[in-house]
């Protein structure tokens, strides 16, 4: 069952074929640290790099962090065939991404499958096609095992025939944070590819965390530390949480004020998500 209480503000992708990059990903510092079995490899070495990348697994990175394996998608051979192979693995991921996720059956497939042989497994399931967003809240909570959603924007801008802009994604993103929140599991965004634009990966950052997110993708070390800022709450905003939550215990009639302002029950609902985010991410 997915680890409530662990990180998973960043999530950073290898290509299967790099096991060798195993250093590189510990030391960017990620909460979860994934290797690609799907578009990260070529078709014709996908046999290759399933073969190769198994140890991996076995290696403790010194820190807490989850180890991921991004799978192909189980509708195909190449993830049946990942599947399998799977389950004789005496160190399986921490976790598996599973792209391209179209239906709940889908997740029963790999939950029947993989996690009734290593039932500790979590899933986080990419959504990332147009049927997958209409059914997203079904996939959402269709296994105790699924630990978040993350929106593929590449693949759904391209069946949609989008760009990859705010405004073209902002429905999709929201469908996302709804059925994750829906399901009480994690909401990821997906990756920002411009490792040169602080900027942009920082208002990126803002603004979806701002939605209902909690973590997000990426490829590129560098961004690691601007992702877990924007997903950690500062020390001003602890701060405020707690004298809500203060004033709101003095509160006999159902909602008061603080500094003027209505202190109602869904500013308290706000204030004790934030302190326990806070609390998961060690500063509260």
């Amino acid at each position: 069952m997915p680890q409530r209480s662990a990180n998973r503000r960043s999530l950073m992708l290898f290509s299967a074929l790099q096991p060798e990059r195993w250093d590189d990903g510990v030391a960017a510092g990620p909460d979860i640290l994934a290797f690609d079995l799907e578009d990260g490899t070529a078709s014709e070495r996908k046999a290759e790099a399933r073969a190769q990348i198994g140890p991996v697994f076995a290696r403790d990175p010194g820190r807490p962090m989850l180890k991921y394996l991004r799978i192909n998608n189980p509708r195909t051979p190449n993830g049946l065939r990942d599947m399998l192979a799977l389950l004789d693995w005496a160190s399986p991921p921490d976790g598996l991404l599973v792209p391209k996720v179209e239906s709940p059956e889908e997740v029963r497939w790999v939950t029947d499958i993989v996690c009734a042989v290593h039932p500790a497994t979590e899933l986080t399931l990419i959504i990332e096609s147009p049927r997958g967003l209409e059914n997203v809240a079904a996939i959402a909570g269709a296994a105790p095992q699924v630990a978040g959603l993350l929106l593929g924007a590449d693949d759904l801008s391209g069946d949609l025939g989008s760009d990859r802009g705010w405004d073209a994604l902002a429905y999709a993103r929201g469908r996302v944070v709804a059925a994750a929140a829906e399901a009480g599991v994690e909401a990821m965004d997906g990756a920002f590819y411009d490792p040169e634009d602080e900027t942009g990966l920082v208002e990126e950052v803002d603004r979806v965390a701002a939605m209902g997110f909690t973590g997000k993708a990426s490829y590129h070390a560098s961004q690691i530390p601007h992702i877990h800022a924007g997903f950690t709450p500062g020390a001003d905003a602890v701060a405020q949480a707690r004298r809500i939550l203060e004033a709101a215990d003095g509160d006999s009639i159902g909602n008061t004020r603080l500094d003027g302002k209505l202190i109602n029950a869904a500013i308290v609902k706000g204030a004790r998500r934030l302190l326990a985010i806070a609390e998961r991410r060690g500063i509260a």
